[in-house]
């Protein structure tokens, strides 16, 4: 056994790498004249205490940094492999990097999805691609992309998507981020019954129609006679 930690110790020596001692443990400086220290960064890496030196076949070791990540996870790093680059992070980047891959837009991870993306969706799902921009019915991402590209991000959660003129269709022109909310449901007050305009609350009454139920059919397109026609039970 000495003989040979004698000679790789030798060999080390031969080779002009500078050794120095940790413990009574014999370490052997990489090449890279880098010099790893408390605070300095590698990649997504931040390095924040000398950890226990690595060693390889309980002969030889290099030492490690115990290193925080960006991500915020934390991680031992061999020295070498800070100095050369290899490692750069927790493995997070890679993760990343793998994601991307296989993500045509950006707005969709797994479960999580972007604002925006949710948004996009919502649009494409309610209305039918007559009403939507040629553009953001796209596929293989293109449809978001553009969509993202003509709307931008929103800019608080309290933003919702909103046409212009609910008149017109959806289209960078005709949609914006907005607070103002608009009011749901039927917006108008009152309707015109055999030339007599009345409110709905006193159609509702005076046909013996429920209130919501009168909302929900003018919402629906029907026409003021239809909707104050009463309920049938059968």
């Amino acid at each position: 056994m000495f003989d040979a930690v004698h000679s790789r110790v030798m060999g080390l020596m031969s080779s002009r790498r500078p050794l120095f001692q940790h413990g009574n443990v014999l370490l052997a400086e990489p090449t890279s004249s880098i010099i790893v220290d408390i605070g300095m960064n590698f990649g997504r890496l931040s390095v924040c205490a000398e950890d226990e030196p690595y060693l390889w076949r309980g002969r030889f070791s290099r030492r490690r940094w115990i290193c925080k990540c960006e991500c915020g996870k934390l991680t031992s790093v061999r020295e070498d492999m800070l100095k050369n680059g290899r490692t750069s992070s927790c493995g997070c980047f890679r993760n990343d990097q793998t994601a991307d891959r296989f993500t045509l837009h950006g707005g969709k991870r797994s479960t999580m999805r972007l604002p925006e993306y949710q948004a996009w969706q919502t649009l494409l799902h309610r209305n039918s691609s007559e009403l939507i921009c040629a553009n953001w019915c796209l596929p293989n991402g293109e449809g978001f992309s553009n969509f993202f590209r003509d709307i931008g991000k929103r800019p608080t959660p309290k933003h919702r998507l909103v046409r212009v003129n609910a008149k017109e269709p959806f289209s960078p022109a005709n949609c914006l981020w907005s607070d103002q909310i608009p009011r749901r449901g039927v917006p108008r007050r009152s309707i015109r019954i055999s030339n007599v305009e009345m409110t709905l609350r006193e159609a509702a009454a005076q046909f013996g129609v429920p209130y919501a139920v009168l909302c929900r059919r003018l919402q629906r397109g029907w026409c003021a006679e239809r909707a104050v026609q009463p309920l049938v039970v059968a």
